[in-house]
């Protein structure tokens, strides 16, 4: 008898088999052997609606013996009758095909023992056949009276078919607990996410009522309500292939590094398969790779940053918010004044920063137009600056094409 079973499960298979054989040898029948293939993954499909949604890692088990015979006679089926009147026919574990067809051909009768003739209620019957070819359907104490062969022993050995049909159900929410998602298909809806729905700056006010974007993610694959025209739209994303590998490289890179965030996302990017309570950890790593890019970016172009406007000149440029940072706060008696740092950058690379004490201000990555008086200029880290003060900003207006 060969069948799969979940690897957790391993364990728990050999100590059914071992026991199995235990009560088996009391009742004078043969022990079985059982081997365990290494460890594979293989797809796991939602059965509510046919997805692919990730793979569990299995073993192949076999188990090795005799279907038990006595004087020509085996027991070849179980026949489970139920107070409806209806029969569950079960063939006896690693029955040869040619006595399976033999068996599943036979005329069953409700309830009948041919051992004894009494049609009474019986939970269960059993159907043994002869080697001359005879069948008889016989209750459970007519079974080795007639056959030769220990009911006890055969029922320990029926355990195997439950083993062999087991659907292994472990699972939270309907999902086994040991289902993995693959690495490169979890970054592939990422950025197809990301492309549908935008980063997720959690600081950013447009984002105060919006989910993060893990939650998307795990909404693809877990979310039995969620929309198929939504999940065919991030899947038709062109750039996700691309998207994702190079932030899979990205990652990768990071494996060993004494920032323990790049270490953890590089050790999960470096696997095959994802748990999917590390599933944030990994979607996180597509706005790091769009953070490194846009630092190189702006790296690049703040080389050619220089001083715009004379102090004290009033200017108005429209450039994209690179920095929000919270300063410490000023205390005026019991009042406390909230301070950010807000860096800015043009198109042409210049940097203009302010030192906010606005209510609001605009999120990392807004695109906006900034009115401000320059205060001074300044160079840090070798890139010159322009300093700005008694600033406005607003939202960049789209001009029509």
């Amino acid at each position: 008898m060969r069948f799969n079973a979940p690897a957790s499960q391993a364990s728990y298979v050999r100590q059914i088999v071992e026991s199995t054989n235990t009560r088996a040898a009391v009742h004078g029948l043969t022990a079985y052997s059982l081997d365990i293939s290494a460890p594979f993954l293989a797809d796991w499909t939602d059965p509510f609606d046919g997805r692919v949604i990730g793979q569990r890692p299995m073993v192949t088990v076999t188990i090795f013996g005799e279907v038990p015979r006595h004087a020509g006679w085996m027991v070849v089926a179980r026949l489970d009758h139920d107070a409806e009147g209806e029969t569950l026919f079960s063939l006896f574990p690693g029955l040869p095909d040619q006595e399976a067809e033999a068996a599943r051909a036979h005329r069953v009768i409700e309830n009948f023992c041919h051992g004894c003739k009494v049609a009474r209620h019986r939970t269960a019957t059993y159907l043994a056949r002869h080697e001359n070819g005879e069948f008889r359907q016989l209750g459970t104490t007519c079974v080795e009276p007639y056959t030769g062969l220990p009911i006890k022993g055969l029922q320990a050995l029926w355990r195997f078919h439950k083993l062999k049909d087991s659907d292994w159900d472990e699972s939270e929410g309907g999902f086994p607990g040991d289902l993995r998602l693959p690495v490169g298909r979890v970054l592939e809806v990422t950025a197809g996410v990301v492309a549908q729905d935008g980063r997720f700056y959690s600081r950013a006010e447009e984002w105060k009522n919006a989910s993060p974007t893990a939650d998307s993610v795990s909404a693809y694959f877990f979310d039995r309500k969620a929309s198929e025209e939504w999940r065919a739209a991030i899947d038709g994303e062109p750039s996700t292939t691309a998207t994702a590998t190079a932030v899979r490289e990205w990652a990768v890179q990071g494996y060993g590094s004494p920032n323990d965030y790049r270490h953890k996302v590089g050790q999960l990017a470096r696997g095959e398969t994802v748990d999917p309570r590390h599933l944030p950890t990994l979607v996180s790593a597509i706005a790091g790779w769009h953070r490194d890019q846009e630092k190189a970016a702006a790296e690049r172009a703040a080389r050619s940053s220089k001083p715009q406007g004379k102090v004290g000149e009033r200017l108005t440029v429209t450039a994209t918010v690179k920095t929000v940072i919270e300063l410490e706060e000023r205390f005026y008696g019991y009042h406390a004044q909230r301070r950010r740092l807000l860096k800015f950058q043009d198109a042409a690379g210049n940097i203009f920063v302010w030192f906010s004490s606005a209510a609001t201000v605009p999120g990392e990555g807004e695109e906006v137009e900034v009115t401000g008086t320059v205060k001074e200029h300044s160079t840090y880290c070798e890139v010159a600056q322009t300093v700005l003060t008694r600033c406005r900003v607003a939202a960049r207006e789209l001009v029509a094409a």
